[in-house]
């Protein structure tokens, strides 16, 4: 919207010199000495260039103010859909956070095989179900250039933390535990699980390491699985809709994961593996 407004204005701006130049041209030039004949000539190039110069405005202000007006809508649409994802999202998560939990006391409570294989299977169902959901929260927060809540926190904390949500993911930490990065954590903790289900649904990774290293002031957090890898091009990997095989997923999640590092002022990289597939998320060190 400010773009078109501002592309409108300065192209305004540029025709009307134009036209004001243009006509005390001829104007000058026709008031000079000459013969009647070439004087009406200069007076015909007078009034061709008034009623040309006035329809290039004309025009031209119809078509910035047209520009403008479908930018502004275009804008309402955006952020009404923004607003529908998010109210969406918000309205769902405590239905799902409900039924996941009744999953698991009858998970815990089944003794028969069939029947608990059957409420596993929905569990995990459940499970993508609300990755899906948080995917939609922060695709709408994205659209809406909504802000992140950043805080200083230290490695143990966040080894802790995060341990609750995924008691599997192994963590080598190779620095002080009292090292400290700034990030906000809920989104750090949705990227995390966002690239583990990646390698579980897609990579059939049975287990996942995530290392985290030091290199000057900056803090690596090093994903390893050994899972199936990825043989395409991994510049298209964090590219949203876009299916690199039958059994890919819609891409938003990666998507969701570079946007949010680079909130954070940190970098999203795929290094060379020989076995499985590796991410590394780069973020600053606080002092």
């Amino acid at each position: 919207m400010f773009f078109s407004l501002a592309w409108l204005s300065l192209t305004l701006s540029l025709g009307v010199w134009w036209w004001i130049l243009g006509f005390r041209q001829a104007k000058t030039i026709s008031e000079i000495s000459i013969s009647d004949a070439r004087q009406v000539e200069l007076n015909r190039v007078n009034r061709m260039l008034q009623l040309e110069g006035s329809f290039f405005l004309s025009m031209l202000t119809l078509g910035g103010v047209t520009l403008a007006i479908l930018s502004y809508r275009d804008h309402k649409r955006s952020k009404l859909i923004s607003d529908f994802f998010s109210t969406v999202t918000h309205e769902m998560k405590t239905p799902i956070a409900s039924l996941q939990l009744q999953i698991e006391v009858l998970l815990e409570n089944t003794k028969e095989p069939e029947l608990k294989k059957k409420l596993e299977k929905i569990w995990k169902e459940n499970q993508r179900i609300e990755s899906q959901m948080g995917n939609a929260f922060y695709l709408a927060s994205l659209m809406q250039g909504e802000s992140l809540y950043m805080e200083p926190l230290t490695i143990s904390d966040l080894c802790e933390s995060y341990s609750h949500h995924e008691p599997d993911l192994t963590w080598n930490v190779l620095i002080p535990q009292n090292t400290k990065v700034y990030i906000d954590k809920k989104a750090f903790f949705a990227m995390l699980k966002n690239l583990s289900e990646n390698a579980k649904r897609h990579g059939k990774a049975k287990t996942i390491k995530l290392t985290v290293t030091k290199d000057l002031k900056d803090i690596s957090f090093l994903l390893e699985d050994d899972g199936a890898g990825f043989s395409g091009n991994k510049k298209n990997l964090t590219l949203p809709f876009l299916r690199h095989s039958k059994t890919s997923g819609s891409g938003i999640g990666l998507y969701i994961v570079k946007k949010l590092i680079e909130k954070m002022k940190g970098s999203l990289e795929f290094p060379n593996s020989s076995s499985g597939f590796q991410v590394k998320l780069n973020l600053k060190e606080v002092s």
